[in-house]
């Protein structure tokens, strides 16, 4: 690793239930000493494939599976859970991280380490959170009553990259804990908790959003995902997401964001060995010194005020 990697350790969650070929080659990918991992199974999965994912954590002192496998079930505070469990097993272990990005086994980096935290360092501690109120359907909050602590709703997604000081008050902040209690009783609680603490600024909440929710100045980078029908799709869909295949790689190898979902192991596999052949080559060109990589786009489409 650089220098620079080694003083930027991130923090992942990695929630899985199936093809553990999968859970281990993005594992190789994303994985560095220096960083550390946890990894949530759920609880519907066969025995062989826990057995599996556990044998593959002992290689490992900074891979850990979460104790605690959650039934997990669109639409309902499953889905949350596994994440803040993990936030919560990942701040209690002996490593400075700076941030933390939470996966699922069906994703792909579309950055290296390097350029994780080569874009990590220009954000300076601001969060990578989707967020809107414009766009949000009010029915999912109908029937769970007024926000605790004057917090206004929002919906954004599941997928978000924060910083250490943002987990901090999600694990440890009283009204943290009250909004948590009160999206156990919204619809789709995943796209509203997180978005809610960073765009609700009377919170102060680190790294968050000081400015209107829906001034369309941010871009949200976490994530390339594509949605049916809003989003042209050139092959299969799953819950209205696009699941990419060999036409799509020629904008998955531009795109600006730093991960992709979602692939299928048993559909178009080619992409997949595509991706991963282009991203190991990347790697192999930082090895030989070659680490220019331009920052520009994130720090000016995404940073709209100083942090800390």
């Amino acid at each position: 690793m650089t220098k620079d990697e080694e003083d930027f350790p991130i923090a992942f969650s990695m929630m899985v239930y199936k093809h553990i070929e999968q859970v281990e080659r993005l594992l190789r990918m994303v994985w560095r000493p220096n960083n550390v991992y946890c990894i949530a199974i759920d609880a519907k999965t066969r025995k062989e494939f826990v057995e599996a994912v556990l044998s593959i954590a002992k290689c490992f002192d900074n891979v850990f599976v979460h104790p605690v496998q959650v039934d997990v079930q669109w639409g309902t505070f499953s889905v949350l859970e596994p994440d803040v469990l993990c936030m919560d097993l990942l701040w209690k272990q002996n490593r400075k991280w700076r941030y933390f990005i939470n996966l699922t086994g069906q994703e792909f980096p579309l950055k290296t380490n390097y350029e994780l935290v080569q874009i990590l360092k220009v954000y300076n501690g601001a969060n990578d959170i989707k967020g809107t109120f414009r766009e949000a359907n009010m029915d999912r909050w109908a029937s769970a009553g007024v926000p605790p602590a004057g917090l206004k709703p929002r919906k954004g997604a599941v997928h978000i990259v924060a910083s250490r000081g943002y987990v901090d008050y999600v694990l440890h902040n009283d009204t943290a804990m009250l909004l948590l209690q009160w999206v156990k009783k919204v619809q789709i609680p995943d796209e509203a908790f997180f978005s809610m603490l960073n765009y609700n600024p009377h919170l102060e909440v680190p790294g968050s959003y000081t400015g209107d929710v829906d001034d369309d100045k941010r871009m949200f980078l976490g994530r390339y995902k594509l949605w049916y029908p809003q989003d042209t799709c050139s092959g299969r869909i799953a819950r209205n997401i696009c699941i990419m295949e060999v036409r799509d790689l020629s904008n998955l190898v531009k795109a600006p964001e730093l991960f992709v979902n979602k692939f299928f192991y048993d559909h178009h596999p080619l992409a997949y060995d595509c991706l991963e052949k282009w991203y190991h080559n990347k790697v192999d060109l930082e090895k030989s010194g070659n680490l220019e990589f331009d920052a520009t786009l994130y720090r000016n489409r995404y940073i709209t005020r100083d942090h800390f």
